[in-house]
Parts: C-alpha cells; structure tokens; sequence
C-alpha cells in the first residue's frame, strides 16, 4: 500500500485562473453545482494531486487531464484515461485548506523511473502501421492457445497490426476465436520445412516488420532447416522461442545467418542451447548468459526467478514478478509483449523493457487474484494497468 496526500491553500488556489485547463468538463460542472466554486475545485486538484504521489505518477497525467475526479452518490472516485481506478480516496476541507488521501491499490509496486524514459510514446498524427507488422509463426494440433496469447499479448503492448501464421490443423479454430489478429494459414497439417510452406511463409512475410517464431510450434525435425531458411530470407527483427529454441538447438551456427536475433528461452531451453546442464548454467548463469549472447551476436533473455536480458555486454536482472507467473503460456504472452516493442525500440531495450511490462502486469494480477489463481491470459488482461503505470 502507498498512501498519497495532498494539500492546498483555497484563497492561493483562487488567485491561478489559469489553473481551470487542467480540469475536465465532469470536474467544473460538479464544482459550478457545490455551494463553493473554488473550495470544491481545490478538493479536486488536491485528490488529483494525491493520485499522482500514491500511484508514482509525473505531474503530466494532471496537466493533460489523465486523471479525473467523478462523484457518484457523493463519493469521490478516480479515472485514469477514462477508466476507473479506485475509490480508496477522501477529500475533506477545513478553513482555508482542502485535504486529500489516495491510497493506492498496488502494494509496493513500485515503477521503476528508467522504463518509464524509454516508454514508447505515441504521436497523434499516426497510423496503425506505424506501431508494427507484427508476425507470429507457431501453432500445431492441439497447441492453439500459444499463438493466441502471443498474439493478444502483441495487440495489448501496441502494435497495430499482428499476423498468426499457423498450419491448417488450427487455423479454423483461431478464425472463430479471434477477432482483431490476421489468420495466414499454411497448407501443412501441422508447421514443417517442405517447399510450399517456405514459399508461403516468404510471400506472407514480405511486408512485415517483426517475426516471432515458435509458440506452440512442435517439434519436426525439419523445423531448424525452416528457420535457417527464414533466417536467410527475412531482413526484419526475429524473437525466438519455445519449440522454435528447441529447433534451433539442433544447429546453433544458424543463429549467424541473421543479424537481428532476440532468444528467450527459459533455463531448460538455455541448457539445450549451450550443451551445459542446469546445475552448471545455475553455478555462474550471467557470465554463461553474456558469453553466449557475446558469441552468437543475439540478444538473450534467459527466463527464470531473476530473468537475465543480455547482449554480450549490457545486463538487466529482473527483480519483480512473482511466483504465480510460473503457468502455462506465460512464455508465449512474453513473446507477444518483446515483439510488439521491437518495432519501436532497439531491440535491448525492447527486450528489457518487455521483461518489465510483462513481470509489472503479473504483479498487478496477483495482487487481485492471488499467486495461486494466475492463468497466462490473467497476464494479458493486466498489460494495459502496468502500461498505464508506465505511461
């Protein structure tokens, strides 16, 4: 719990006439009903203010009215970009003075200054092409859900347009289930290298900015000679993960074909990758983690209790998150969240701020659900509450 409080001086506030823009129309009109304008008002600014100290938030969310104050049965509640946040504050005047407390929902979570810098922001003179062709190849039998949160993962991190490139054994099945995502079908009963599905994959990924392979791929044996071929092929940004790790563990000299690479395996995925066993990798696992990243020029995201994000050189060390988030397809929505970021920044900081997003938004879900009952869509419908924090 964080608690914000805020003080104001009613006759300084009467003297700011300039201070009115920062109100929303909701906001004058409940004043301009009260018996006292301006008394009324320094309650609002001063809850707004309090906001703003119990969430972390920077003076911007008021002046570009983010946060707005709503009466409902003479009680004060908190919006934030229209929606609701909380009701857990008070606004209380005596004298001269107007006093208010926010207490915030979100126990010690804490945003951290850095991500908040490097959070792509957007323009208004924009369009959905402008946020990323995003691609995601994976999807078999029986393992549609992957690609699926990949994709709603992507969509609820910002990219404008997302791509599931699966074979025809699911593509019916996310036909019906999605609704904003592009189904690419391949002709394959499930994802392997033949010459249709390479010709296919080629022609859908002409115009695409990002390629995300492996969410609930399988495990052909052809699959590490597919990615060599789209290693090749493909100039544009290329995470990988999940099955397509574990094909590319089969022949790591491919990973020198492409020069725009993020891996994000987990340490089983990782002991696969470099031929060490766990308990070797757990003895030293940053320098393993930057050597390897050093000498197969990628950006690795090595997923664990503290997730390590590498390029050789830098390091972040995850420290949030929490043990709720070890669930299935939390790797998949991962995946989602560092692609959609790829577009719009170098491909470190998408990683690292990925890392952060997705670990703020599982914090989020486990402080209303509780560790136990996180599911990986929970995950994905906490993006946009750690996104707001951020933004």
């Amino acid at each position: 719990m964080m608690l914000g409080i805020d003080l104001v001086s009613v006759n300084k506030f009467k003297k700011k006439s300039s201070i009115l823009k920062i109100f929303t129309e909701k906001e004058l009109a409940h004043a301009r009903r009260s018996k006292d304008f301006n008394m009324s008002l320094s309650g609002i600014f001063a809850a707004k203010e309090a906001t703003i100290k119990a969430y972390g938030f920077n003076l911007s969310y008021i002046l570009k009215e983010r946060i707005e104050i709503r009466y409902r049965d003479k009680k004060p509640k908190v919006f934030l970009d229209g929606f609701f946040l909380t009701d857990n504050i008070s606004i209380s005047h005596d004298g001269d003075y107007a006093l208010s407390v926010c207490e915030s929902n979100l126990d010690n979570i804490y945003v951290d200054e850095y991500f908040k810098k490097i959070f792509p922001k957007r323009k208004k003179n924009t369009h959905k092409g402008d946020y990323g062709r995003i691609a995601i190849l994976g999807g078999s039998n029986g393992m549609s859900g992957s690609v699926y949160l990949s994709s709603m993962a992507c969509l609820r991190t910002g990219a404008g347009l997302v791509y599931n490139i699966v074979p025809k054994s699911i593509s019916n099945i996310l036909q019906i289930k999605t609704n904003e995502q592009i189904i690419l079908p391949l002709d394959s009963f499930n994802i392997i290298n033949n010459k249709e599905n390479l010709e296919k994959i080629s022609y859908y990924l002409r115009d695409k900015d990002v390629l995300a392979i492996g969410p609930g791929m399988g495990q052909d044996d052809s699959l590490n000679s597919l990615i060599n071929s789209i290693f090749i092929d493909f100039s544009g940004k290329i995470l990988i993960d999940a099955d397509g790790l574990n094909a590319v563990s089969k022949d790591i000299k491919i990973l020198k074909n492409h020069k725009n690479l993020i891996l994000t395996p987990h340490l089983m995925e990782f002991s696969r990758l470099v031929k060490l066993r766990l308990d070797e990798i757990n003895s030293d696992r940053v320098n393993i983690a930057k050597k390897f990243a050093r000498e197969n020029e990628v950006i690795l995201v090595l997923k664990s209790e503290e997730t390590i994000v590498t390029d050789g050189n830098r390091i972040y060390i995850n420290k949030i998150g929490n043990p709720g988030m070890a669930t299935a397809g939390s790797g998949d929505v991962l995946s989602g969240v560092i692609s959609a970021l790829l577009h719009r920044l170098d491909n470190y900081k998408a990683a690292c701020l990925g890392v952060y997003i997705h670990s703020l938004a599982g914090d989020l879900a486990s402080k209303d659900l509780c560790e136990d009952s996180i599911i990986a869509s929970d995950i994905v419908k906490y993006i946009p509450g750690a996104m707001k924090l951020l933004g």
